[in-house]
């Protein structure tokens, strides 16, 4: 919770410095950004690409020996849909393809293989391409038999990088507040506006 509180006041923080930042640059970039919208519309598909750390997993399920967590391999999608120069609307899948166990609260042991994360997010805009997104989800695996679900929280950040023709590169750090545990990760995107 602390973690969750820390990120929030964070994130207060610096949109009060940016929209500072905001007013001097407020005319030129309202223009720039209602003509790109206008050309490649309203909508953004991106494919993403990254590694997800995971800082309670372990390796090894008979050992239970400590570990410094586990990086894993994500791959997802990303859909927004632009409301206004401030605010997207969005859904964010992201798939980690790899085997670890964590330990729940009541100290079992959990495997967790090849998870999958959608969250429905809200992205705020407080400077042109930089954007800050939050938003709840769900947790599960691709397993047939009985899978544990988690509610997730993902938040982060990721700042847009303009190719040509509504194609855009998109860095992002997100991080996960799971019901059992958390994990963040860095990626980069590829996508294209409509």
């Amino acid at each position: 919770m602390k973690q969750v509180f820390i990120l929030v006041l964070t994130c207060f923080s610096f949109i009060s410095m940016a929209q500072h930042h905001e007013e001097d640059r407020h005319s030129s970039e309202a223009t720039e950004h209602s003509t790109e919208e206008h050309v490649h519309g309203k909508h953004k598909l991106s494919l993403y690409t990254g590694f997800t750390h995971v800082p309670s997993a372990f390796y090894e399920h008979e050992t239970h020996e400590q570990s410094t967590g586990k990086w894993v391999p994500t791959i997802g999608i990303d859909y927004y849909y632009t409301l206004n120069k401030k605010w997207d609307f969005g859904a964010i899948i992201d798939v980690e393809l790899d085997q670890y166990y964590i330990q729940t609260d009541n100290h079992d042991d959990l495997e967790r293989n090849n998870i999958v994360v959608l969250a429905a997010v809200a992205k705020y805009k407080p400077f042109h391409r930089f954007g800050i997104f939050a938003g709840p989800g769900v947790e599960w695996e691709f397993k047939q038999n009985n899978t544990e679900r988690f509610w997730v929280i993902k938040a982060g950040f990721e700042y847009e990088v303009a190719i040509e023709k509504g194609w855009e590169i998109t860095p992002a750090f997100s991080f996960d507040f799971k019901q059992e545990y958390s994990a963040y990760a860095y990626g980069l995107s590829i996508g294209k506006r409509f």
